[in-house]
């Protein structure tokens, strides 16, 4: 097991982001030009839309012997840590491009918790609870051996 090695990597999505604020920019001008007593209620939704774009959008994850901290959307608000004792077992996967399969942050039934902001190098957690978390990040075998955990 390494002593002090910790791995870090973000992932973002800038072409979902700039495509989501270009589409949001585009909504406040069209409520802006034709007011209607429901432009209150469109407002907070494009508020809260744009909250969980940003979120959505981009992910930092830390990894080293005392687990696993990843970071979510632009300011690293929410965090999520998992600590190295309630990690069994973490593989190296690659997420392809699928129809089915989303991206973003969400849990799928007994598949587990999905935090991918976009598609490719991921890594797999099995978690001493059962649960599965699956999180993208650059260098998915750099992160397990930052972790000491062996194959």
């Amino acid at each position: 097991m390494p002593a002090s090695t910790v791995y870090t990597g973000r992932v973002t999505n800038w072409p979902f982001l700039c495509l989501s604020l270009f589409a949001s920019i585009l909504m406040v001008y069209n409520m802006h030009m034709t007011p209607t007593r429901w432009a209150a209620p469109l407002y907070v939704l494009l508020i809260l839309t744009l909250v969980k774009t940003v979120v959505d959008s981009s992910l930092r994850v830390s990894a080293g012997p005392t687990g696993l901290t990843v970071s979510m959307g632009l300011l690293g608000l929410p965090r999520a840590r998992v600590a190295r004792a309630a990690i069994v077992h973490a593989e190296p996967v690659f997420l392809r491009e699928s129809p089915w399969r989303g991206w973003g942050i969400y849990r799928r039934g007994k598949r587990g918790w999905f935090l991918t902001p976009k598609f490719g190098p991921a890594l797999r957690v099995h978690l001493a609870s059962g649960r599965t978390m699956t999180i993208s990040m650059p260098e998915p075998a750099a992160a397990v051996w930052a972790m000491g955990i062996t194959p």
